[in-house]
């Protein structure tokens, strides 16, 4: 815990309270000396109203970010087998593991990580701790709340199962591990140091975690995981054979000659056997096909078509039309894919041929054709596609022109109800803002890639400067505007995701596996980014009059200057976090176990095993530690440690009085327990609740 005293001194060395007169943030407050002299009370709803805000625009643009991530993830390139004997292979640029534990969790953590940077940056790279308690009480939300949530939304009769057990024990493993090393950082060896060797192998252990996925994921540790249990030994290999047959193509190339003029080809696909003999239907088989770009434009080069196609019994081919409007001229040969997959009915795919044993993959080439280009066109056409910028550009007028309606667009707002109108008011700023961003078809993805995250660090100013308001007007620590109002914001998005997936996928690997690999990115980036900062900066800044006041005990243990972590609070909430975190990992494994499935079934156990991880995060709030807040049964506050709690006698605007350790102002908390000032330095969070309801009817600390 921190010293006594240690509040008081660092209140006199740090400049004025943002929402005292002459404070000041990134962005707000924007209204000057007028708005600091307002009462607390309308400023405390206007600031949480305007986290609320910025809470919304943040999930449109992290709507749009996401979407920019699939385009950019979605990529594909064809590779030479054998050198050229085994044919090609067709395959995304992105490793799935890959993509989901960087782009894909820098999308669900981004506005925790430009939190925990934009606060090191506000305080001076001294240690603020609004950043990483976001971090530590996201990541209890994450795990406590949404896989809570997630058990119950799934009907008692069907359940949902983690189809990938390695991936999911690699980011539990990993996530429990990065909590642990953020603990042992604050508390281990360097004392309330981060030195910039910890701060650094922080951010490295991402890199760690991807390359082990990887390996998982590509069967490199299968022996490892089945001496270990995770997978069985003597699961059988999938038999490249089906008595059923295949759907595939009759050849995995197809080229057509460019034309001024609209065609239209017809592509057989053909359902056989090994050896010639033909299928053994016993129903209806089918499977979707669709068109993916390569590098031909879509709606310039050919038309996007979807659609099932199914075979009766006795039937061994369909066809599929393709329909390539006129084009004057093509510079250079482009393609595009044409892809089967989402087999019903007893055929699957060859995994010899295109696309594996989970689809087949036709690529269609379209030949150059036309009067040849001058060299600026052409050199403009190979670097950016005249086609695609054309496509994006009526792509972004589209969206500019979409934005004004409920839902999207004209059609889906004559069927809008009341509710839609409202929450289309509410955001229409957010949203005629960034439909401003590139669309996601310019520059692969990455143009919108990088626009999206912009905005999202914007925001994420915003919501800073809007708690620390909200928590200065209000008397709250930043600890507790953490892990709860900012937590619970960053983290809705990720609810009402994690709650989608579970109801439309058929396993549980997208709302759980990505709730473990999230929390393991929080800390890699969260802290490891802004640490690393911040002790690179004290190594070279050096010494300071003002550091030295603030960090007068670290001064004298050490010669230069250091980042400091004073982390007895923080360390503390690491290690309870961690401990309630193997309860909740124990249940569901326990589920697992004895329900086969982790989320859904019956209706008693699902109700009993998601109030078990719910009653996990309540402990986990009655065990957190705040510095400077009492407990029910006596325990105190010295007004020395925090400028939290104003005094009864003399309250007027913002203005705080230091009260001697000893002197006692005592009410009845919940449950008729007394909450008192002096003696013991013993906190939790919910002490501070009685205090801050307290203040809200009262007007007294």
């Amino acid at each position: 815990l921190l010293s006594r005293g240690l509040g008081a001194r660092r209140m006199a060395t740090m400049a004025t309270r943002i929402c005292e007169p002459g404070g000041a943030g990134m962005m707000f407050p924007m209204g000057g000396d007028f708005e600091a002299n307002l009462h607390w009370f309308p400023r405390g709803i206007m600031y949480a109203a305007g986290m609320v805000y910025f809470f919304l625009g943040i999930s449109i643009v992290a709507d749009i970010f996401m979407s920019s991530i699939e385009q950019v993830t979605s990529r594909r390139r064809r590779r030479l087998i054998d050198g050229g004997r085994g044919g090609f292979r067709t395959e995304k640029l992105w490793n799935e593991t890959v993509a989901t534990l960087t782009l894909m969790a820098l999308g669900s953590s981004a506005p925790e990580i430009f939190l925990a940077i934009i606060d090191t940056v506000k305080k001076r790279f001294h240690f603020g701790t609004l950043g990483p308690s976001t971090i530590v009480g996201s990541a209890a939300f994450n795990l406590l709340v949404i896989v809570a949530v997630c058990i119950l939304v799934i009907p008692s009769d069907e359940v949902r199962v983690i189809s990938n057990l390695p991936a999911f024990y690699i980011t539990a493993a990993f996530s429990m591990a990065a909590y642990l090393w953020m603990a042992f950082i604050i508390l281990g060896v360097s004392k309330d140091i981060v030195e910039i060797w910890e701060a650094a192998l922080t951010f490295l252990l991402l890199p760690v975690l991807v390359y082990v996925s990887w390996k998982v994921d590509t069967g490199a540790l299968d022996g490892v995981l089945t001496r270990l249990g995770i997978i069985d030994a003597d699961k059988e290999e999938a038999s490249s054979a089906s008595e059923a047959g295949f759907f595939c193509f009759e050849k995995q190339d197809l080229r057509i000659a460019g034309s001024p003029e609209k065609q239209d080809v017809e592509i057989d696909v053909v359902l056989r056997r090994e050896g010639g003999a033909p299928p053994a239907l016993v129903g209806a088989a089918r499977c979707r096909f669709r068109t993916e770009a390569m590098r031909a434009v879509p709606g310039y080069d050919y038309q996007e078509t979807e659609g099932i196609i199914e075979f009766a019994p006795g039937e061994a081919w369909q066809r599929i039309q393709l329909h390539l409007p006129p084009k004057a001229w093509r510079g250079s040969d482009v393609d595009f894919l044409l892809i089967l997959e989402d087999a019903e009915g007893g055929p699957g795919f060859d995994p010899d041929d295109d696309g594996g044993d989970e689809s087949a993959i036709l690529t269609v080439v379209l030949g150059a054709h036309g009067p040849r280009p001058g060299l600026v066109q052409k050199n403009v056409d190979a670097l950016f596609g005249l086609d695609a910028l054309a496509l994006g550009g009526s792509q972004w007028v589209e969206q500019l022109r979409n934005c004004r309606y409920v839902n999207g667009s004209a059609e889906e707002q004559q069927d809008a109800s009341p509710k839609d109108w409202l929450m289309h008011i509410i955001a229409f700023p957010w949203k005629a803002l960034f439909a401003l961003l590139p669309p996601t078809c310019l520059g692969g993805g990455w143009l919108c890639f990088v626009a999206s995250l912009l905005g999202i660090a914007l925001l994420t100013a915003g919501v800073s400067d809007l708690a620390e308001l909200f928590g200065c007007v209000l008397d709250v620590p930043d600890i507790i505007t953490a892990i709860t109002f900012v937590a619970l914001g960053t983290s809705m998005p990720d609810l009402f995701a994690s709650i989608s997936a579970a109801k439309d996928d058929p396993t549980a690997d997208a709302s759980i596996v990505n709730v473990t690999g999230s929390n393991s990115v929080n800390v890699f980036l969260g802290l490891g980014v802004p640490w690393t900062m911040a002790a690179v900066f004290w190594q070279v800044q050096g010494r300071t009059p003002e550091w030295e006041q603030m960090y007068p005990e670290v001064a004298a243990r050490i010669s230069g200057a250091a980042f400091v972590v004073e982390g007895g609070d923080l360390g503390f909430s690491v290690i309870a976090f961690c401990f309630v975190c193997m309860l909740a990992l124990l249940l569901l494994h326990l589920r697992r176990r004895w329900l086969r499935a982790e989320l859904g079934g019956p209706t008693v156990a699902k109700h009993a095993s998601a109030g078990g991880i719910a009653g996990v995060l309540v402990g986990l709030g009655g065990s957190c530690r705040v510095p400077g807040f009492a407990t029910a049964g006596g325990s105190a506050i010295g007004a020395a440690d925090t400028r939290a709690w104003k005094d009864a006698k003399s309250v007027k605007g913002n203005s705080y009085s230091a009260r001697s350790p000893g002197q006692d102002f005592d009410f009845v908390g919940v449950g008729g327990q007394q909450v008192g000032l002096g003696g013991t330095t013993q906190r939790t969070c919910s002490a501070l609740y009685c205090g801050f309801i307290y203040k809200i009817f009262l007007g007294n600390p």
